[in-house]
Formats: C-alpha cells, sequence, structure tokens
C-alpha cells in the first residue's frame, strides 16, 4: 500500500474544480491532510482507508468549508485513534508518521491563518489553496486574502524547491519551479491590466472588474470583484495607486 494516497471528495464546483483533494500520509501511524466536506460519502471513504491506522492526525490548510467541515465527523468516526484535535498546523509544527515527517509551513495569502504541509522524506508540499492544479491562478479575495501576502508564500516555497506539490485542488505540480513562476508572471500581469482599466479611466470595482476580465459568469462576479479589490488593496500598499483612484 502507497505511504500516500488521495481521496476526491463529491464536491465539484466553479471554486473547487473537480473536488477537495483529501490526503492521507501514511499507514500505521497517518496524518489526514484537508477531510474535506461533510459528506457521509467522503468521510465513510476516509475512515474505511484509515482502518489499519493506529493513531491518526487530522490537519487543515485552513478553516474554508470545503476543507475542514469534514474534521469533526471523520475525528468522531476514528473516535480514539485520532491524535489530538483537527487543527491548522503552526510554523515549524512537525507531525510524525511512519512515512515520513510533515513540517508545518505559515503560507497566508490565501487566508491569513493558511499553512502547507512540507514533506522532506518525499521532496514534496502541499499546498492547500494556495495554488490549483492545472491553472496557473488561485483566489485571493479581500476581506481575508491579502495579495502581498500570497506573494511572498509563492515565492516561499519556490524557493525550497520541492520536487512536487500537491494542491487540494486539481493534480500535483510535477514541475513546481515552472509552475511558480507562472503563478508569480499571472499576478503580474493581472497588476498590469488593473492599472491598465485605471489608466484608460475605470472606476469602482463592477466597472474594473468588466475591464480586465470581461464577461463575467454571474456565480462567480462577487468572488472577482472582491479579487480586483485585492489587487486594488495591494497597488495602494506599495504605492502604485491612490484610494481616490477607485474607492
Amino acid at each position: 500500500m502507497s505511504a500516500l494516497r488521495t481521496l476526491l471528495a463529491p464536491n465539484p464546483s466553479a471554486m473547487t474544480l473537480d473536488g477537495t483533494r483529501s490526503y492521507i500520509v501514511g499507514l500505521r501511524r497517518a496524518a489526514v491532510i484537508d477531510p474535506g466536506p461533510d459528506d457521509p460519502r467522503h468521510i465513510d471513504a476516509l475512515a474505511e482507508a484509515l482502518a489499519d491506522a493506529e493513531r491518526v492526525t487530522i490537519l487543515l490548510t485552513h478553516r474554508h468549508p470545503d476543507h475542514a467541515d469534514g474534521a469533526a465527523p471523520l475525528a468522531a468516526a476514528l473516535g480514539s485513534r485520532v491524535d489530538g484535535g483537527p487543527r491548522v498546523p503552526a510554523e515549524g509544527d512537525v507531525i510524525p508518521t511512519d512515512a515520513g515527517d510533515l513540517v508545518g509551513l505559515a503560507t497566508p495569502g490565501h487566508t491569513p491563518d493558511h499553512c502547507a504541509l512540507h514533506w522532506p522524506t518525499e521532496s514534496a508540499i502541499f499546498c492547500g489553496d494556495l495554488m490549483m492544479g492545472g491553472l496557473d491562478t488561485a483566489l485571493v479575495a479581500a476581506g481575508e486574502g491579502v495579495l502581498g501576502d500570497y506573494l511572498a508564500s509563492l515565492d516561499r516555497l519556490r524557493r525550497m524547491a520541492p520536487g512536487v506539490i500537491y494542491p487540494a485542488h486539481g493534480p500535483p505540480f510535477t514541475d513546481p519551479d515552472t509552475a511558480l513562476a507562472r503563478y508569480l508572471e499571472h499576478r503580474a500581469a493581472r497588476e498590469r491590466q488593473v492599472l491598465g482599466a485605471l489608466a484608460a479611466g475605470a472606476r469602482g470595482l463592477r466597472e474594473i472588474a468588466e475591464r480586465v476580465y470581461g464577461g463575467l459568469a454571474p456565480e462567480l462576479r462577487d468572488w472577482v470583484e472582491l479579487t480586483v479589490r485585492a489587487y486594488l488593496e495591494h497597488l495602494e500598499s506599495t504605492g502604485r495607486v491612490n484610494a481616490e483612484d477607485w474607492r
């Protein structure tokens, strides 16, 4: 049996792609990364996969419902085998498994408490929602997302030079350096587009979002406007725009 197993939750959407990936690292001494939504089918599948585990640690990259709502039901299903409560690891936390330690990495940006898990034994990082497999961007929405922190987190992962990155949505990144370069360039290109929209006279989140992203699906409009706000707040914090330019 593989020391790494991936179970896909049945929660596909525009925001989760084909669903949330829950990762199990280890066999007898195991860790579950992002147990996913509170879906009985998924919880049962995780519990079955962990039937032979003697101790299980439940870890969250952050507390969004598609990652965290399954934590309490899974803990209840596993009972006394759970090693402490489900948690978002802090920077430097070491979580032992029989497939090697996992180490907490503070990677804010998507959310303030966002954490990635480094698996040094396999030169791997579980990145949560910092990256989305198959895409060159992930959500950073004003209100809880901070673009400056997000860019710093991407840069941190790039400097670590992992061999593979496992996102919570979409397939793994098997060429992380190239993928991270694309992610950083995508953000730089979007900044240029936002600045171009302002230079062309766009004002207000709705108008700027339409200029930058074009026609928007109704279910994505609010998220895109929050994303544009995150760009504007970042540009304002770095002195490239003034509040009166868009507020």
